[in-house]
């Protein structure tokens, strides 16, 4: 009996964990269009430098900020976002966001 109630605990911590993160996740990608949106990047003739934005990929990041910092899931999603062409690169290395792309994918919820 014993060893069930520490399943069920155990799982159900698991579950909060998983809870979090999504919703972490959740608020960083809404946070990163936002961004985006904000700053005019939604085409290749406005898009933005990662400083203008002020965003930066995970290889950008120092591993020592998630030490003494909270985590930021920022980069993590705008690494995923370059990944899947929702955000997209110019030539000379600037972002912008395609709203098509946006529209067209699994995350148009946050459109």
């Amino acid at each position: 009996m014993a060893y069930l109630l520490i399943f069920l605990l155990f799982a159900a911590l698991i579950g909060l964990g998983l809870l979090l993160l999504r919703l972490m996740m959740d608020r960083a990608i809404k946070a990163v269009i936002k961004t985006f949106r904000e700053k005019g990047a939604l085409d290749a003739e406005n898009a933005k430098s990662g400083s203008e934005l002020g965003l930066k990929t995970t290889s950008e990041t120092r591993m020592i900020d998630g030490i003494f910092k909270t985590r930021d899931y920022k980069p993590y999603v705008f690494d995923s976002l370059l990944q899947v062409e929702i955000i997209r690169v110019t030539e000379d290395g600037r972002y912008y966001l395609s709203e098509q792309a946006l529209q067209a994918s699994n995350l148009a919820k946050y459109a």
